[in-house]
């Protein structure tokens, strides 16, 4: 008795915005529209949607099928996805077959009739044989009743590592090819299924895949020869700016929390003291996830926050440098032990704000190594002022190693620098809640240290 099938259809999909994202990024992707795609996709991830879609089933099998023209291929496999079933499927057009194999909703493996996806190819282009030996291997796996790529790992010829990897690659140039079709259809059976696993994808997991092909670092580099190109939040994004910070590294949470629609590449990387092809790479990957995209303005905006930063940073490493003058102009060599035992004894929240900084020699050190710790240890915008503290506690605990070592005349003149410090930013500085903090800090240092003569 054959199977009825459900036939799917766009109104099988509930109204919802996470559909409305799903479609939108399946149509600027098939406009080559990669950032945008990039930004629809990753909103419909943000939403979360995993209701199953409702299937009829026939002699408790699902057995479905449908017209990309009226249900896109990311939409189907949704159908599956949120159903959690095993089987098999296949979507055809234009005399093109692709085979897919789903475990527990997920797509695992894929094979396709089209010769310039088969793995052969991948082969050539990544390990070193000739067109007429692979040939040769291909014929002598078919009589054994092997695969080629499993006949070359028994032959020494390929690692297994590098068929996982051309394997990947393959499912990759398999199914991503599928979301530009408009026109086809496909179909899905419940059953069984003994197939090993290459890959492991829900539908936006290829979705991500696609972006990532589609926004290559190559070709993001190609689309910003000049640094003082901005970007900004995507829309998205701006409304989820919290919930973002948490999924990200500390090193992409750092920069994420610098871009601000003003900010040019070459101010991002300043503020955050790393290099500018770090940069890029950093904002390549907030761009293929959807999470910022490209302004048009090429413009340089004063960066107040930065020259508040920078300013207060000069400040602090002047006085860090003139105690550490004193101590090296009378006990020469020996400061480096005075200098481990201040950080030893910092709060520990502070001692990796001078991680691989060389702090013994003063003359070497530079601000971009605090921004740059800064950046990777402390990425969370509240704990942004943390610096201030690292460094009073350290000019703190160096006036009291100075008192032990040299004595009160010089302790006296380390005082001095200080307060005439203190003074200059009461003086000088704009009213501004860092210059605060800062004045507030350095008043709890003179209430103890500095108050010692």
């Amino acid at each position: 008795m054959k199977h009825k099938i459900h036939l799917l259809k766009r109104s099988s999909f509930p109204s919802h915005s996470f559909f409305d994202h799903l479609l939108r990024g399946t149509e600027f992707y098939r406009l080559s529209d990669f950032e945008r795609a990039a930004e629809e996709w990753g909103a419909a991830g943000w939403l979360n949607y995993e209701t199953p879609i409702n299937i009829r089933r026939n002699r408790d099998r699902i057995f479905l099928g449908g017209f990309i023209s009226e249900v896109p291929f990311l939409f189907f496999l949704y159908a599956v996805y949120t159903n959690k079933v095993n089987g098999i499927g296949a979507i055809k057009a234009n005399g093109v077959s692709k085979n897919l194999i789903f475990n527990e909703g997920r797509l695992i493996r894929a094979a396709t009739n089209r010769k310039e996806e088969r793995i052969g190819n991948l082969i050539l282009e990544r390990e070193s044989l000739a067109p007429a030996t692979l040939d040769m291997l291909v014929d002598d796996a078919a009589v054994q009743g092997k695969k080629i790529g499993q006949y070359l790992v028994e032959k020494g010829l390929l690692s297994l590592d590098a068929l996982q990897e051309i394997l990947s690659l393959q499912m990759e140039q398999i199914l991503v090819d599928i979301i530009l079709w408009q026109r086809g259809y496909f179909y899905f059976l419940e059953r069984p299924i003994g197939e090993e696993l290459i890959v492991n994808y829900d539908p936006l997991n290829l979705a991500r895949v696609a972006t990532d092909k589609g926004l290559s670092l190559a070709e993001f580099r190609r689309k910003i020869p000049n640094r003082k190109l901005i970007f900004r939040l995507s829309p998205y994004a701006e409304t989820r700016q919290e919930k973002i910070q948490q999924e990200l590294t500390d090193t992409d949470r750092f920069l994420f929390s610098l871009i601000d629609g003003t900010r040019n590449i070459e101010q991002l990387a300043r503020f955050s003291g790393m290099d500018e092809n770090s940069v890029i790479e950093t904002l390549h990957h907030l761009n293929a996830a959807g999470m910022i995209r490209q302004s048009l303005e090429i413009i340089e905006y004063e960066d107040k926050q930065y020259t508040e930063i920078s300013n207060i940073l000069d400040t602090l490493l002047e006085i860090y440098t003139y105690l550490l003058h004193l101590l090296i102009g009378e006990i020469g060599r020996r400061t480096r032990d005075v200098v481990q035992r201040a950080l030893i004894v910092l709060d520990k929240r502070h001692q990796a704000m001078f991680a691989d900084i060389p702090l013994d020699n003063p003359d070497r050190v530079r601000k971009q190594m605090v921004l740059k710790n800064m950046a990777y240890h402390y990425p969370d915008p509240t704990q942004r002022y943390l610096f201030i503290e690292a460094f009073c506690e350290l000019i703190g605990n160096l006036r009291s190693e100075i008192r032990r070592y040299l004595g009160g005349e010089f302790a006296s003149d380390a005082t001095a620098k200080i307060q005439t410090e203190i003074k200059n930013i009461e003086r000088y500085a704009k009213e501004t809640a860092m210059r605060s903090h800062l004045l507030e800090t350095f008043d709890r240092l003179s209430e103890g240290n500095l108050s010692q003569k």
